[in-house]
């Protein structure tokens, strides 16, 4: 009987224990599964939403320039009469100019530079057009200056590196909040390297053999600026229209002005045996390459669209007119050792 009643008390004791363990766990359950109410659920979505949405808050970046809600002109639209008759001013100015008056080469190459200077942001989409411009143009002119008074080329590589300078300076003091630092960074640094390239023009005065190739480049490059206005499907028709204007602006002053130059044709190799050969090749040749320069140009950039979208094809329409002094220099140099 004892044991029996031994037996009967642990009984009794595990029994009480897995009722109070039971209880324990059943007044932990609903503590677990309590259910949110309406108002805390709204609070718990609206929570993870501002969640998800502060950081796109945060970052907010502009949109790009060249993105799909922004327009742009097509590289092979025809560009206005006007736009045409201005790009082709320039040349065709230097062209009467060069031999009466070549200090009024270099202003006239000054005043392009500053236009091309003023224009630049809204071509190149800068976020600051103004400083873009005001860095593109002291880098212009200031590589024009120095090539004109030194003579040479020397100093242009270190107007440049200062005028980069400029252009991370005038980045740095755009504000606070700088949209697109690396788009207008860059577009400055371009802007800059090629207006510089239009200072060789500096040296029209020194060197007698950079005039008799310009005589033939710039004609060629005022009549290929017109044929811009021509109206064009493809790019290759733009080619076309250039190249040929080109050529044949060349043939024709090769056969009323440049045909008594011999001096042209003595400095090439095979210019012993045949001289008109010699400088109707020399000739033509940098009308082709002037027309080309001209479509290449034209036709690789592209104009973004807006309210000033025609003095953008101004300044896309006189870069050429910089451009060919850098080939015209290196001939020159080639030629006369």
């Amino acid at each position: 009987m004892g044991e029996e009643q031994n037996r009967e008390n642990i009984e009794d004791m595990e029994d009480s224990a897995a009722s109070s363990l039971g209880a324990s766990r059943s007044a932990g359950l609903p503590s677990l599964r309590t259910k949110l109410t309406p108002a805390a659920r709204g609070e718990s979505i609206a929570s993870s939403t501002q969640v998800t949405s502060n950081p796109a808050k945060q970052m907010d970046s502009p949109k790009l320039p060249d993105s799909p809600g922004n327009k742009s002109i097509s590289p092979i639209a025809a560009r206005s009469w006007w736009v045409a008759l201005l790009a082709a001013l320039p040349p065709l100015a230097m062209l009467v100019f060069l031999h009466w008056n070549p200090y009024l080469v270099v202003l006239i190459v000054a005043a392009v530079t500053i236009a091309v200077a003023i224009t630049w942001g809204g071509l190149s989409q800068a976020p600051s057009p103004a400083r873009t411009g005001i860095v593109v143009a002291i880098t212009g002119i200031g590589c024009l200056l120095a090539t004109f008074l030194t003579a040479n080329l020397t100093w242009v590589p270190l107007v440049l590196s200062w005028c980069i300078l400029a252009a991370f300076i005038a980045e740095m003091t755009r504000g606070r909040h700088r949209p697109l630092t690396t788009w207008s960074l860059s577009s400055t640094v371009t802007g800059c390297a090629l207006v510089a390239a239009g200072s060789a023009w500096g040296l029209a005065t020194a060197y007698p053999t950079m005039n008799l190739l310009a005589m033939a480049a710039l004609p060629a490059m005022g009549l290929a600026s017109l044929s811009l206005a021509l109206p064009a499907k493809s790019a290759s028709i733009r080619w076309l229209y250039c190249v040929s204007s080109g050529i044949f602006a060349a043939g024709i002053l090769t056969y009323f002005l440049l045909y008594g130059y011999s001096d042209l044709a003595l400095a090439i190799p095979f210019a012993y045996r045949n001289p008109a050969l010699a400088i109707w090749t020399m000739t033509l040749g940098m009308g082709f390459g002037s027309g080309l320069l001209v479509a290449c140009i034209n036709v690789l950039f592209v104009v973004p669209a807006g309210r000033n979208y025609h003095w953008r094809q101004l300044a896309l329409a006189l870069l050429p007119t910089l451009f060919i002094s850098v080939p015209i220099y290196s001939l020159a140099r080639l030629i006369t050792g």
